[in-house]
């Protein structure tokens, strides 16, 4: 599998709050599950933005010195996704750059070359049985859109849905229904370990 050279934005700021413990750093296979996003994502990207937030420093420590790995810390990760989103795409230097959730192991490296190798629209949307997952494939005119001053900061009600709804956007379907499967509760991260059906 050839990767691709664009950047890849994983999302990890989050405190975890509907989850007894921090689930960036609960097992999954041999590593945990921030590793495991990590590694589905390096496979098929050139350089991947860790956007950490709550536990900073450990993301930091854990991702330090691993090629084509830059941490970048939200310090206003508490006022949601959005300002993490935008703190990931203020450091994207390619023409179209991945998003994707810290929280979603399992997603197969080759759902990111099928939305790259679909044709190029501003949004990327991956689904699954008709339902619409991650990791997207996003270009650099909707990370200025993000970043730029039409969306102030801690703006309420804006979410990266709100932004898209002004872009061209695609949704390819694939085989791989883990693009559903991210870990919001201690039963998903039961049934992600033990190999079951996200419900």
């Amino acid at each position: 599998m050839t990767p691709t050279a664009f950047d890849c934005v994983l999302l990890a700021a989050g405190k975890s709050t509907r989850t007894n413990r921090w689930k960036m750093l609960l097992p999954c296979g041999d590593a945990t599950v921030i590793e495991s996003s990590a590694r589905a994502a390096l496979a098929a990207c050139g350089r991947l933005i860790v956007v950490a937030g709550h536990r900073a420093a450990e993301l930091a420590a854990l991702f330090r010195g691993r090629e084509r790995v830059e941490v970048a810390v939200n310090s206003r990760y508490e006022e949601g996704m959005l300002s993490s989103i935008r703190c990931g795409c203020e450091r994207v230097r390619t023409p179209r750059f991945y998003l994707a959730l810290g929280d979603m192991p399992l997603v197969d490296p080759a759902t990111y070359l099928r939305l790259a190798a679909a044709p190029v629209v501003d949004a990327v949307i991956p689904k699954y049985r008709g339902k619409k997952g991650h990791p997207l494939l996003l270009s650099s005119e909707v990370a200025r859109a993000v970043v730029d001053g039409s969306l102030p900061a801690g703006l309420i009600g804006v979410t990266l849905r709100t932004i898209l709804a002004g872009f061209s956007t695609l949704l390819v379907p694939v085989e791989d229904p883990h693009i559903l499967q991210d870990i919001d509760t201690d039963d998903d991260y039961h049934r992600l370990a033990s190999g079951a059906p996200q419900k």
